[in-house]
């Protein structure tokens, strides 16, 4: 697809729009033939409005003077057909992944293009905002307008694909209708295997009822407002955290690492932990993989092995790490999780989504944990590296790791997790083992019709 609109030029092959041979040199030549991109790593100007990133390369006026109403204007119908509560004068360096998320998709019903290519649309986004952008993409196709539909969440397909192409180590594997594109089949065609135990259930480190919690959670308040949450997580235990958009999970994560200040008491193996920084919280055990790859996960034109050390020569020491025992150590991270190319050498950024997840998560494999917190652990990652971070995650709680994970996807938490935390306006509402939940009764919990706990 970046061939397609420009971004990178291919080796080989060809591309044709409307039956013409094209070979484009730049986005804007791919934009002037009718081709729209909303790209997974989403390509915003943060100092620029919400309204002059939707009309970015096509502000509406004349040479001498910009129609700044009509630009305004223009944004608030898209953002409203979106169903968004964005404001269409605020600064995009402002709003959260999926706020921007729904800028980059705003700006592309907005173009005159033909052809829109969707990468991971629905990544970022609540279940509100999906079903709105699939009626979207279903009027497009309505207007005659083709789409390509990328997408890792398997449950995105079926409401608006014709056809399913699954595509394995950059070749075609097959080509389906949608009444044949059942999941399991997709996946099996991507992984390339049959899948035993996606999750990984298999992997167990066995009862932890009675063991001391390594995290204990009491009375956290998101805001003044809010909350109090609290919450526990034992050795060896995989907790899920699930809520709607502002319940927050994603606060009560960010804030036991000290990423977030906000009320509340943490304790970690039964001593107090108050004055919460990512420093200490790493001098702890504590580790985070945050759910912003782009801007806090991963450093992207630094080297893979370089994103692999970040955290062994964030200590000050005499007496640093060599460099041949640093590379080692990454090779063996990275064939574990089986990083694609396995170069240590690549710029991070330049790797697939699924492999940039897994070189964030593999900076913390080579320590010695005692809690992991993970926030939307798998955005953007394809069904087979998901295999691969649920394996690292139940061994990791099967050497006594307290697992907690903020996840918007309930069929992640029911298949991953032991027991899940379920929140609303910063509250826990629920706190059930997970296979006495389904996907209906968590989000009766977390839409708060039902509170039973």
């Amino acid at each position: 697809m970046k061939v397609a609109y420009g971004e990178i030029m291919a080796d080989s092959g060809e591309i044709r729009v409307r039956g013409e041979e094209v070979n484009f040199a730049n986005p804007l030549q791919a934009a002037r033939s009718g081709i729209a991109m909303v790209a997974q790593e989403v390509p915003v100007v943060p100092s620029l409005s919400v309204a002059e990133n939707i009309a970015l390369g096509g502000l509406p006026g004349s040479p001498l003077r910009v129609d700044w109403r009509g630009a305004h204007r223009v944004a608030r119908e898209a953002l409203a057909e979106l169903g968004s509560k964005v404001r269409s004068h605020q600064l995009v360096g402002s709003l959260g992944p999926g706020d921007r998320q729904v800028v980059a998709i705003a700006r592309a019903i907005t173009s005159r293009a033909s052809v829109v290519i969707f990468d991971e649309p629905t990544s970022s986004l609540s279940g509100e905002l999906v079903e709105s952008l699939f009626e979207i993409i279903r009027r497009m196709k309505e207007r005659g307008l083709a789409i390509a539909f990328i997408s890792q969440r398997l449950q995105d397909i079926e409401p608006v694909a014709d056809r399913v192409t699954v595509l394995r180590d950059g070749s075609v594997v097959d080509t389906l209708g949608i009444g044949e594109a059942d999941e399991m089949t997709i996946t099996q065609l991507m992984v390339g295997r049959s899948l035993t135990d996606y999750f990984h259930r298999e992997i167990t480190a066995g009862p932890t009822t009675h063991a001391r919690p390594v995290l204990e959670v009491r009375g956290l308040r998101v805001e003044p407002t809010a909350g109090p949450a609290d919450l526990v997580v034992r050795p060896g235990e995989v907790v899920g955290v699930a809520g709607l958009v502002g319940s927050g999970r994603v606060e009560v994560v960010r804030a036991v690492f000290g990423a977030d200040a906000v009320q509340g008491d943490v304790e970690v193996a039964g001593v107090p932990y108050r004055r919460r920084s990512p420093r200490g919280s790493i001098k702890r055990g504590i580790a985070l993989v945050t759910g912003d790859r782009k801007q806090e996960g991963l450093i992207a034109g630094a080297s893979v092995l370089q994103n692999l050390t970040t955290v062994t020569n964030s200590r000050l020491s005499l007496m640093p790490v060599p460099a041949r025992s640093q590379r080692r150590a990454a090779r063996a991270v990275m064939a574990d999780l089986q990083v694609r190319p396995d170069d240590p050498d690549l710029p991070a950024g330049s790797l697939s989504g699924g492999n940039q997840q897994k070189v964030v998560i593999g900076r913390w494999l080579d320590r010695d944990l005692r809690l992991l917190l993970l926030d939307e652990p798998t955005r953007g990652v394809d069904v087979g590296a998901k295999s691969e971070i649920y394996r690292v995650i139940r061994e990791l709680a099967a050497k006594r790791v307290g697992v907690l994970i903020s996840s918007s996807e309930s069929t992640e938490l029911l298949g991953l997790c032991d027991r899940i935390v379920m929140m609303l306006h910063g509250k826990v509402v629920g706190d059930l083992p997970a296979d006495q939940l389904d996907e209906l009764s968590i989000a009766q919990h977390i839409a708060g019709v039902e509170h039973d706990v």
